[in-house]
């Protein structure tokens, strides 16, 4: 069975700039990895891991991708999935995005699928997309913040750049001056992760850019991004992109 859906699994080299832009459909993204900033209709936004956003049709729109690059799920729902959400008040126009979890590990099974080629394939492909969008839609109704604060960003800033060490909560909340437990809610309330499951995904984050650009044993990689062994990464890794990471490897 044959849907016709078409989803691609981007790579963006780190400090690429993608100069200002118009697409003839409209698209959605999931941010796998990495982070960019997007100017559009004059506004400026930062997205990163786990951000699942639209970007409409004819609207013109410039990216620059960040230190780590990026990695991005794209593909263009049906006309019918539009008029849908179109008809439940969701306006796509205005660009909207959110952060989630969940929308991490659909895409991991969508990156499972590609890889993929049998009967089912396709079938299975456009019912995960699917799947995302009404994620996406659920999100969007419930009123989910989509301005991050500015001592939010600051944390999770820290902790991108601080991936290899053990962060207390306590250590954080005082690094941006804010109450450990504020700290926890709010970090969970806009990232969509606890801070300890966002430490890892970033560690992950980074085994995964080793692994594509060199041959550095599993063992090293592992030390070198904070896990205690490679079994600690083997686990984290499956988790985060449904295989291995000697299967990921040789993707690559």
């Amino acid at each position: 069975m044959h849907t016709g859906l078409n989803i691609h699994l981007s790579h963006y080299q780190a400090g690429a700039c993608l100069q200002e832009h118009v697409h003839d459909e409209t698209l959605f993204c999931l941010v796998i990895g990495g982070s960019y900033q997007e100017t559009i209709r004059s506004r400026v936004s930062e997205h990163g891991q786990g951000d699942f956003l639209v970007c409409p049709d004819a609207t013109p729109h410039a990216q620059q991708i960040g230190s780590k690059g990026a990695r991005k799920l794209i593909f263009a729902p049906s006309p019918m999935a539009l008029d849908y959400l179109a008809g439940h008040g969701i306006r796509l126009d205005q660009a909207p995005c959110h952060r989630s979890q969940h929308f991490l590990q659909l895409g991991a099974r969508l990156i499972h699928e590609l890889q993929n080629d049998d009967p089912y394939t396709s079938l299975a492909r456009e019912g995960l997309a699917l799947e995302l969008i009404a994620a996406f839609a659920r999100k969007h109704e419930s009123g989910s913040p989509s301005t991050v604060p500015t001592w939010l960003k600051t944390a999770r800033d820290y902790i991108n750049t601080h991936y290899e060490q053990s962060i207390t909560l306590e250590q954080l909340a005082q690094e941006v001056r804010h109450h450990p437990v504020h700290l926890a809610r709010e970090f969970k309330r806009y990232y969509g992760l606890t801070i300890g499951d966002y430490q890892r995904r970033a560690r992950v984050e980074l085994a995964a850019r080793l692994l594509r650009e060199g041959k550095l044993p599993l063992s090293e990689i592992a030390l070198s991004c904070g896990f205690a062994s490679h079994v600690n990464l083997c686990r984290s890794f499956r988790a985060a992109y449904a295989m291995t990471p000697s299967a990921y490897r040789l993707q690559f």
